[in-house]
Order: C-alpha cells, then sequence, then structure tokens
C-alpha cells in the first residue's frame, strides 16, 4: 500500500500473478474494515539483529523443531561477515542435493518441490558470490550439479523446474570464473563441471540445456584450457557408424571448431570438417578458398537433406547456378519434395514464372494442398494459362484421397453451391475422423445465400453433439442452435423454429446439465 492506494500485489495461488485473485480481494476487504489487524513488520536482518546470541540459539532450536530436515545447516558453511572462513567443503551440499531426489515420491508436481529446495541451497553459493567468494560459491553450485544430472531424465521436468536449476548454476560457475584470486584447482573443477553439463546435453540429444556451459568453456577459457577440453571432447568421440554416432561427431566436430577457431590454419580445418562429417562448415570454407571442384565434389555426397542447405551456401557465394545445377541433378533421382520446392523458390526469385509453374504442378501432383493450388493459380494467372489448367487440377483433387481438399477449394473460390454438394456426396468420415470442421465452414459459406443449407447442417450438427452427451458438446450445440434460430427467423419462420426447439426439448427432457446451457444460451 502506498499514500494513494495499492501499489502492488501478489498471490501464490495459481492466478494471483499481479495479485488479481480473491484472496488478494479478501486481504484488502480486511484491511478496510480492520486496519488494526495489520502491523508492519522490520526488514528481517534488523528483527535478528535485535536478538541476543541465546534468543537466537532458543529460536534455532524452536525452528527445527518444526523443520527437522534443516538441521544439516548447522554443519554447513554459510556466507556470513565478520568470521574467518576455511575452504569451503562442497560435500555437504552434495549429500543435501542428493537426498532430495532419494527422499521424493514419484508424483505430479514432485521436480517443483525439489527444484524450490535446490534453490534454497543455490542460494548459500550466491551469498558467497555476493562475498566474493568464488571458490565457496563455486563449491555449492558444483554440488548441486552432480545429482541434477543424476537424476535428470527419472524425474521428467516437464515443467522444466530442474532446467532452471541447472541453468541458474551453469550461470554462477561462469560469474565465478573471472575472479583472479581462483586458485588452478577450483577452476579445472569450474571447467570441468561445466564440460559435464554440456556433455550430458549433447548425450541426451540436445536439450539446449548445455548451451550456455558451452559458450563459457569457448569465451572464458585460455588458449591452454580451451586445448585441455578439446582433449576432453575427443575422448567423448564415439567410434562406431551408426546415426546417433554420427550426430554426435557432428556436434562434437562443431565444439572443436569453436574451441580452436584462432588457431586452425585452413587445412587443418577441413580435416577437422571431414572427419567430424561437418560438411555444411566444410563446404563453407571451400568455397571462400575458391576451391570450386571440391566443393561440387563434397556437397554431391551429401543427403537430400544436407543438400538443400549446401545449395543456400552456393547462393551465398554468388554461385546461384551451381546449386540450381546440383539440386536439378538430384531432383531426377529424389523423391524428396524439398528439392522441388527449393527450386521453385529460386525459380521466382529470378522471376522465371513458367519454371517454377512447372515445378508448383509437380509438388502439387505429389502432395496436393490448398495452398499448392492456390500458388499454381496466381502464377498460372500471371502467364494467362490459368484456363487451361483449373481442369487438369481440379480432375486430380476429384482423384486423390483427400475428399475435404476439392471442398476446400469450392470455398476458396466461393463456389458455395458446389461445396454443399460435394458436402452431401463425401462421407461424414474419412482416416477415423468425424468430419465436422469442413461442414460448419460449408454452412458459414452458405448462410448468405443459401441459408437453408446452412441451417440444416446446423442442426445436425447440433443433434449429432447432443448425442454425443456432455456439457462440453452441449454448450457446442447451443451455440449451432442460436444460428439455427437466426436464419429460420430471416426465412421468416419463426414458428418452425419454435416448433423444432420445443421438440428437441421434449425429445431430451432427462438431460438437465442440456436444459441448463439452453436456458443460459437464450434457447
Amino acid at each position: 500500500m502506498g499514500p494513494e492506494g495499492v501499489v502492488g500485489a501478489h498471490c501464490s495461488c495459481p492466478v494471483g500473478s499481479g495479485g488479481y485473485c480473491k484472496h488478494v480481494a479478501a486481504l484488502l476487504l480486511t484491511w478496510q474494515a480492520q486496519p488494526e489487524q495489520f502491523v508492519e513488520q522490520a526488514e528481517l536482518d534488523e528483527l535478528l539483529e535485535r536478538r541476543t546470541k541465546a534468543e537466537l540459539i532458543a529460536l534455532i532450536r524452536q525452528m527445527l523443531r518444526h523443520e527437522p530436515e534443516l538441521e544439516w545447516l548447522l554443519e554447513t558453511p554459510l556466507p556470513a561477515t565478520g568470521k574467518a572462513r576455511g575452504r569451503v567443503d562442497p560435500a555437504t551440499y552434495r549429500r543435501q542435493a542428493a537426498a532430495l531426489f532419494e527422499n521424493a515420491e514419484y508424483e505430479w508436481g514432485v521436480e517443483g518441490e525439489i527444484a524450490e529446495s535446490l534453490l534454497a541451497i543455490k542460494e548459500i553459493g550466491d551469498g558467497f558470490l555476493a562475498q566474493q567468494d568464488s571458490a565457496g560459491a563455486a563449491a555449492v553450485y558444483g554440488a548441486i550439479l552432480d545429482p541434477v544430472l543424476k537424476n535428470y531424465d527419472t524425474f521428467g521436468d516437464e515443467d522444466g523446474d530442474l532446467s532452471g536449476v541447472l541453468i541458474g548454476c551453469v550461470t554462477g560457475l561462469g560469474q565465478c570464473l573471472p575472479d583472479e584470486a581462483l586458485d588452478p584447482e577450483t577452476r579445472a573443477a569450474i571447467l570441468r563441471q561445466l564440460w559435464e553439463v554440456y556433455r550430458f546435453d549433447v548425450d541426451t540429444g540436445g536439450r539446449s540445456l548445455g548451451d550456455d556451459a558451452r559458450d563459457l568453456l569457448v569465451d572464458r577459457t585460455t588458449p591452454e584450457e580451451r586445448n585441455t577440453i578439446a582433449g576432453w571432447v575427443r575422448e567423448a568421440l564415439p567410434a562406431g557408424d551408426s546415426w546417433s554416432d554420427n550426430w554426435h561427431r557432428q556436434v562434437y566436430g562443431g565444439f572443436l571448431l569453436d574451441l580452436a577457431a584462432d588457431t586452425l590454419d585452413d587445412e587443418t580445418f577441413l580435416r577437422i570438417c571431414r572427419e567430424m562429417g561437418r560438411l555444411l562448415d566444410l563446404v563453407d570454407r571451400l568455397l571462400s578458398l575458391g576451391r570450386m571442384d571440391e566443393a561440387v565434389d563434397a556437397a554431391a555426397e551429401a543427403s537430400d537433406y544436407e543438400l538443400i542447405g549446401l545449395a543456400d551456401l552456393f547462393v551465398e557465394h554468388s554461385h546461384g547456378e551451381i546449386g540450381d545445377r546440383l539440386m536439378q541433378e538430384r531432383a531426377e533421382k529424389s523423391d524428396d519434395s524439398r528439392i522441388p520446392e527449393w527450386l521453385k523458390k529460386r525459380a521466382l526469385a529470378r522471376n522465371d514464372r513458367p519454371a517454377a509453374l512447372e515445378l508448383a504442378r509437380q509438388l502439387f501432383r505429389k502432395m496436393p494442398s490448398l495452398q499448392g493450388y492456390q500458388e499454381i493459380r496466381e502464377i498460372a494467372h500471371s502467364l494467362d494459362r490459368w484456363e487451361a489448367l483449373r481442369p487438369e487440377l481440379m480432375a486430380h483433387v476429384q482423384q486423390s484421397p483427400h475428399p475435404e481438399l476439392l471442398i476446400r477449394i469450392y470455398l476458396d473460390e466461393g463456389e458455395i453451391d458446389q461445396a454443399l454438394e460435394a458436402v452431401k456426396t463425401q462421407p461424414r468420415s474419412w482416416g477415423g475422423y468425424y468430419v465436422q470442421d469442413i461442414r460448419l465452414d460449408v454452412a458459414k459459406a452458405a448462410e448468405a445465400t443459401r441459408p437453408r443449407a446452412a441451417l440444416e447442417i446446423y442442426r445436425h450438427e447440433a443433434e449429432r453433439r447432443i448425442a454425443e452427451r456432455g456439457r462440453d458438446n452441449y454448450q457446442t450445440a447451443c451455440s449451432m442452435l442460436r444460428k439455427v434460430r437466426d436464419l429460420y427467423a430471416r426465412l421468416g419462420e419463426s414458428d418452425t423454429w419454435t416448433a423444432y426447439i420445443a421438440a428437441l426439448r421434449e425429445q431430451n427432457r432427462s438431460l438437465r446439465a442440456l436444459k441448463e446451457e439452453l436456458a443460459a444460451a437464450g434457447l
């Protein structure tokens, strides 16, 4: 509160962010009615400073009676001013962090509870860091990271609570690194912990958990340290030839290149790229060196997916015609639709609309879609070829296993009668799913010019929803019934609507929830 009213508010309930909840409202009403019940409290530090040593001991005893699990803090080094302190042993913090996982029950939301307790331990490290005790802070952060990494996948962490703790500890370790007073042993331990975080992330598929650790290992290390880290990377390289092994080599290869970026000559760079499967980096450097034949040979060995990125490189290096040729050659022997898509975009970029049209037709034959139809129509109109092409496309759509697409095209072109007829003749389900959205889209499009057809669709869909039961279905049915009512009114058939809704109520008179929703909707 301030002189002019509420300054800010917050509540720990699920909707209490910003104070917009019933608990804050109740508190304000109580304050307004009984302000004498509210007593302003001094800051915590001030309250503790008022106590004598004996009182503080008694206070701690009382607290431990209520929270006995905090007893471990009595033997734990804590950041405090005015007292000499030796080297901080991380073992106590590590045991407590590990115990949080060991004693946790596997239930929904437990990760958040563990994370909250881990953050309480992390605050001790933050305290050491605030007092410029980087070694003490690093001991705490590292002690937390070890059990988090060991238990991360066991507990799931769907909401990212444990990830937040992990990244927070990595950030803390990064803040310790610039401290010139750090002894070599502590600094080496920090780098090793950061490496373990990055390695864990790579070995578990790459979830961006180790991105900050990777950046710190590259940006805040000496050449000698980067050489040591490169040795760790080489030890971690897999020897196999599986997809996973190749992926690991590519990721670690990129890390090696960054670690040695300031010292690698061109030939060493190219050798590492070849050894680690870093094809994009390889071709990019070859193009920069003007070694065109080698770049083309390397690109020719690429997978379809890799070739798309490589073709972009050729364009970036002002050799788009070579990228075009590589992609055209691959298109003749590949079914990957991304290749003609790339060629089509290139044709449009150089305003070769006939070529773009042919590629768009090829793509449409493979994967017919409304977007593809619209694109062909736009290009063909500019070439005055649409009237000749449309029958071909429509024939293909009518023979395709995508009945919804035909209706979408009719709606896109404003052919409401054809869309209504297509809805009648198409099955009410395909692919195991009931066709609802397209039927409602047709009804909405038909409201203006074919109101009776529209209301028949709305009626059927409303009745189907009611038959499926459930309050959500009833609410959806009511929204459709309102449309039916309005359409009957437009047709001057309000009496028909009255009879229809009365019959519907009678037919479903035992459905209490439906009657409530009908009343709420004014039906």
